[in-house]
C-alpha cells in the first residue's frame, strides 16, 4: 500500500514538473516569435530616419512601434533606441552631418540580436548595414 502511494505521488509530481517545463518552453517560444515580429517592424520603420526612404510617415510608425516596445524589448534594445532618438533630435536641432547615426542604428540591431539569441555574438554594430536601393529609370 505504501509503495502504491509513493508511485502515485511520484507520477503526479513528475507529471506536474513536465507540465510546468512544457508551459515554460511554449511561453518562451511564443515570446520569441512576438519579439521577432515586433523587432522586424522596428527595423522596417527605422528606414524613416535613414537614406532615401526617410519620411515623416515612417518615423511616426516607428515611434508608435517603439512606444509599444516597452512591453517586450530588453533594456539594452530600449536604451539603444533612446540613444538614437536623442541623437536625431540633437542632429536636427544642430544640423549635424556625420556617421554617428549609422553606428547608433547598428547598436540597435545588435541589441535586438543579443536579446533574441540570448547569447553572445561576435558581430559588432558596424557589421549591420542598411542598404539603400535606388530605382533607376529604364
Amino acid at each position: 500500500m505504501n509503495n502504491l502511494i509513493t508511485i502515485i505521488l511520484s507520477a503526479l509530481v513528475g507529471s506536474g514538473i513536465t507540465y510546468l517545463f512544457g508551459i515554460r518552453h511554449l511561453r518562451t517560444e511564443t515570446e520569441i516569435k512576438v519579439k521577432v515580429e515586433k523587432y522586424n517592424n522596428l527595423i522596417k520603420y527605422l528606414r524613416g530616419f535613414i537614406g532615401v526612404d526617410a519620411s515623416g510617415e515612417l518615423k511616426k510608425q516607428f515611434f508608435q512601434e517603439w512606444e509599444a516596445s516597452w512591453l517586450y524589448c530588453s533594456d539594452d534594445v530600449f536604451r539603444a533606441i533612446r540613444r538614437m532618438i536623442e541623437y536625431v533630435k540633437n542632429k536636427e536641432r544642430n544640423n549635424i552631418k556625420d556617421e554617428t547615426g549609422v553606428v547608433i542604428v547598428g547598436e540597435i540591431i545588435l541589441a535586438m540580436r543579443k536579446d533574441l539569441l540570448q547569447k553572445r555574438t561576435k558581430l559588432t554594430n558596424k557589421d549591420f548595414i542598411f542598404w539603400d536601393v535606388i530605382k533607376q529609370g529604364k
